[in-house]
């Protein structure tokens, strides 16, 4: 299998979320299965074969820091389609967003107050002319021409260059094991 960044969603039970994914036409590709000490597992693929993972946690609650430089930012679905399978699987809502879909989780508050998007967002679904269908990662750094310059000097290499997509600078890279990710500098006037 290809490297990849995979992301988690933590559900309240892995056996149920399964029993969702197929239920709304996905696939269920592993588990449920305990990963002992941190929680249980099990691995989706949505209706277009993108692949998510449900966790449902016993030890390890999740990312300890999100939305700040270093961390990780937000998920996204490549290309756009699938979202009444998150609704059905996770409780995600979509949202058109100028040429993005927001997904929405009611209830939950996340983020920053002054985020460029809604603090209940959860993920992003972008348009795109990638053929198969898959989840990316974004991690939000604190500067892009740095953090792509060291990627390659360990290894990594540059698959799109920088490019501004206000509030944002972005780049997509391959880390050295091949892993596709995207790193976003928040770029605020003043």
């Amino acid at each position: 299998m290809q490297p990849s960044w995979l992301t988690e969603v933590r559900v309240a039970s892995v056996r149920e979320t399964a029993i969702a994914a197929e239920r709304a036409g996905g696939a269920v590709l592993a588990g449920p299965m305990d990963i002992s000490p941190v929680g249980r597992l099990v691995v989706i693929a949505d209706p277009s074969g993108a692949v998510i993972n449900g966790f449902e946690p016993t030890a390890r609650r999740g990312a300890q820091r999100v939305n700040e430089r270093g961390a990780w930012a937000m998920s996204i679905l490549y290309p756009h389609g699938a979202s009444n399978f998150y609704n059905e699987v996770f409780g995600w809502t979509s949202e058109p967003y100028g040429p993005l879909t927001l997904f929405r989780l009611d209830g939950f508050v996340g983020g920053e107050p002054w985020q460029p998007v809604p603090r209940d967002v959860v993920a992003l679904m972008v348009r795109s002319d990638e053929g198969e269908a898959h989840w990316g990662v974004d991690l939000w750094i604190a500067d892009i021409d740095r953090a792509v310059r060291v990627a390659e000097e360990r290894g990594g290499r540059v698959i799109s260059p920088v490019e501004s997509a206000p509030p944002f600078r972005r780049a997509r890279i391959a880390d050295s094991a091949g892993a596709v990710l995207t790193l976003s500098q928040l770029v605020v006037p003043g």
